[in-house]
């Protein structure tokens, strides 16, 4: 099971990589725009995904300027916000994207969209698509290993990597 595990995440991250790209590569130079400049990056996670918060504000490595985002902040437009949610439906996220765009700030949004044509998707400036929309493994006539999180994180250390590029020349 674990083999196979490995070989579900595996297509997973190269779906990513491969799909994604050059979404990662705008959305992280909106990031280092605010980093440069005067704005702030604010991350808000839904659900599981409150795990980007803790990775981007206590993680080993972070960003400069990241703040976790509060109902009582006021958005600009030089500020970037950062919207994690298990799929691109989820109400709260969507509502946390419109308010945020209303105040002229940019929208980041890492989730998972079906295959559908989900309108949802589109409201984001930048949507990285995380790829995971069932579980992964037949398991006992049933599906298990739903791991969000984990290409959430991917996608996520994609822009990480892609904006200390981008910084490096600034220097």
């Amino acid at each position: 099971m674990l083999k196979m595990l490995t070989t579900q995440l595996t297509g997973k991250f190269q779906q990513i990589q491969e799909k994604e790209e050059f979404a990662i590569e705008d959305a992280a130079r909106a990031l280092a725009q605010a980093i440069v400049g005067d704005g702030k990056i604010y991350v808000k996670g839904f659900g599981e995904m409150k795990a980007l918060e803790a990775e981007m504000l206590k993680g080993k490595e972070t960003l400069p300027k990241c703040f976790r985002y509060k109902e009582d902040v006021t958005l600009s437009d030089i500020d970037r916000i950062i919207i994690a949610s298990r799929f691109t439906d989820d109400e709260d996220a969507i509502v946390l994207t419109e308010k945020a765009q209303e105040q002229g700030a940019q929208v980041i949004s890492l989730s998972a969209a079906d295959d559908s044509d989900d309108p949802s998707k589109q409201q984001a400036d930048f949507h990285i698509d995380t790829k995971v929309t069932d579980s992964l493994l037949p398991f006992d006539m049933e599906r298990i290993c739903f791991p969000a999180v984990l290409t959430m994180l991917y996608a996520y250390y994609g822009i990480f990597v892609t904006v200390k590029e981008i910084l490096s020349e600034y220097e």
